[in-house]
């Protein structure tokens, strides 16, 4: 099942472009417009498979297993993660979606920070981190990373993002901390982190993921597939400097 679940996009994709290239018989009398009739058809099958997809993705509660031992393909950026002052939280776990990710949380000594590191189960396999940080009184997070990939999905109000793309690890955490010091500027303070709560922190947020793509599974899918085909995604660079960052400082500020 797991390697079916690696595959199965790719047989999905397969199957979309077939279907694509070679519409039914009783559509010959449209033409070429028939291609256009197909494109619609096809758009709307890749649609609905992301978004049963995504659901699978975002378990209402999200089993987190150890993996006792030395997970070798996380251990370089564990490894840098440990040279700017964090900790692991722990073993590996193994992360309940489909197909698995193996991910290893860090707690910084000093910052209100966690560092993820992990590796997708995905066909091919990703491995990359994020910074994240939770505001004061669980209404919402700041996550820096340096893929756009992790910023596909738009978020509840809160689900605050920054996007460097390229940059290692102490340039990802120094940005992070910078946008940390302007939330405080803005009465955003990030509340203390531990490695006894990244557990329920880990599951909090993908509660938070999971109730902001129940609400809109549909038009989630899109702007997904969107921003995965284009790359453009709202949330690079500083988020002192993104629009859409000041629309969700609003709506906080709205909801006090």
């Amino acid at each position: 099942m797991r390697q079916l679940a690696k595959v199965l996009p790719a047989l999905f994709g397969i199957l979309l472009g077939w279907i694509l290239v070679n519409p039914p018989a009783w559509l010959e009398p449209l033409g070429l417009l028939r291609f256009a009739v197909m494109g619609v058809l096809v758009l709307g099958l890749l649609v609905g498979f992301v978004a049963l997809q995504l659901g699978r993705n975002l378990p209402e509660d999200v089993a987190l297993v150890p993996r006792p031992g030395v997970e070798e393909h996380l251990e370089a950026l564990t490894r840098g993660c440990e040279e700017l002052g964090f900790v692991r939280a722990g073993p590996p776990v193994e992360v309940g979606v489909s197909p698995p990710a193996v991910l290893q949380a860090l707690v910084h000594r000093q910052e209100p920070v966690y560092a993820t590191v992990f590796r997708t189960g995905t066909l091919p396999a990703v491995t990359s981190m994020d910074f994240v940080s939770i505001l004061h009184g669980d209404r919402g997070g700041l996550t820096t990373n340096a893929d756009v990939r992790g910023a596909t999905l738009p978020g509840e109000p809160g689900s605050l993002r920054q996007v460097f793309p390229g940059a290692g690890a102490a340039e990802l955490f120094r940005r992070h901390c910078e946008a940390l010091a302007w939330l405080r500027s803005r009465s955003l303070p990030p509340r203390p982190v531990s490695g006894e709560r990244f557990a329920a922190d880990f599951k909090m947020a993908m509660a938070r993921q999971r109730r902001a793509f129940l609400a809109a599974p549909l038009r989630t899918a899109l702007v997904a597939i969107w921003r995965s085909v284009s790359g453009r995604v709202p949330h690079r660079g500083a988020l002192a400097q993104q629009a859409i960052a000041e629309r969700q400082l609003r709506q906080l500020s709205l909801g006090r």
